[in-house]
């Protein structure tokens, strides 16, 4: 009777760790990885559709080894910092059980951002124009860039303000709008009087400057300098 009572618990052991091993969850490395993949793509979308916008990809660099076991379906969270977007970033995972805390740990993440944007085909160097056989817009990544980029080929011309590799995203601190006037070029001076009375001489430019600016100018057959506004390409007026 005592060895049949003992036979009788030792069954309901089993059978007690059976149901347990039953509704205990596993959680896999490649899931974890994938919920908390996606986790970041949520949190991160709407700062990068503030900055113009792209497709996401996270790669995350030191994924823990191992399956992680709960009784419960465990619980995901990580930490979201409000410094804005960050292509490289520090963040902590915790899992829980339920409501009790299994374990935290850090990973280091990598945010990548891919999106449509103009590009250097060729080497552009300093002072040189941004045309469409130098450049055009192609699907780059951009995470490092975000806010910074030109999205579009340019309606009004521009010009690079330093030397552009091949192949170099062109960020808008890479490049101005191209003067209406440039620096020793020859230019009209219009000489208007107050009754709207014109004269137009050949002038040469001392400095560059677009529509509205002031500038100096001098005239090629008096030999002599003059304050101007640029008043349309190539072309500056004096106020007599």
């Amino acid at each position: 009777m005592k060895n049949k009572t003992i036979k009788s618990l030792i069954s309901l052991f089993i059978l007690a760790l059976s149901i347990s091993s039953v509704s205990a969850y596993t959680l896999s490395r490649e899931n974890l990885e994938a919920q908390i993949k996606n986790q970041i793509k949520a949190q991160t979308q709407k700062q990068v559709d503030d900055l113009g916008g792209g497709e996401i990809e996270v790669k995350i660099l030191n994924m823990p080894q191992g399956n992680i076991e709960t009784k419960n379906k465990p619980t995901i969270k990580v930490d979201f910092n409000n410094n804005g977007f960050l292509s490289r970033d520090l963040k902590r995972v915790s899992i829980y059980d339920g409501n009790t805390f299994i374990k935290s740990f850090p990973i280091s993440v990598n945010t990548l951002v891919y999106r449509d944007v103009l590009c250097a085909n060729n080497p552009i160097v300093r002072e040189q124009n941004i045309t469409i056989s130098n450049s055009s817009v192609k699907r780059s990544e951009i995470g490092q860039y975000l806010g910074q980029t030109i999205d579009t080929f340019p309606k009004n011309p521009l010009v690079a303000t330093r030397n552009i590799q091949k192949g170099t995203v062109i960020l808008k601190n890479y490049v101005k709008s191209k003067p209406d006037v440039l620096k020793d070029s020859t230019i009209n001076i219009i000489f208007k009087s107050k009754d709207n009375l014109k004269i137009t001489i050949d002038g040469k430019a001392l400095k560059e400057g677009s529509i509205g600016d002031n500038i100096l100018v001098k005239s090629l057959k008096y030999n002599k300098v003059y304050n101007a506004t640029v008043s349309n390409k190539n072309e500056a007026t004096v106020r007599i």
